[in-house]
């Protein structure tokens, strides 16, 4: 099943989303739930303990993000977050 932009996010296996970052090349997807986009980011620091990390969007804005949803995560992981949750990983 598709959702938003039909070309970025697609229900992936055991119906978790799938979503190809390249396809969504401006960086942003929309949620069809509450209209906000989800950003791609790329975490620069971890705090592992409280599974939060420090991220840079692509526009160089730094943001921290609740990483419990997505599991561990390194310097380097691009994620796709919204609302202030990685809510996908992609390993670098």
């Amino acid at each position: 099943m598709t959702r938003g932009r039909s070309d970025a996010i697609a229900a992936g296996p055991r119906g978790s989303p799938a979503v190809d970052l390249a396809a969504a090349s401006d960086g942003d997807v929309g949620c069809l739930t509450c209209g906000d986009v989800a950003t791609r980011m790329r975490v620069l620091s971890v705090n592992g303990p409280e599974s939060l990390a420090l991220c840079l969007d692509e526009r160089e804005r730094r943001q921290t993000v609740d990483t419990g949803i997505v599991g561990a995560v390194v310097p380097g992981d691009t994620l796709l977050v919204h609302a202030g949750t990685a809510i996908i990983r992609e390993r670098a």
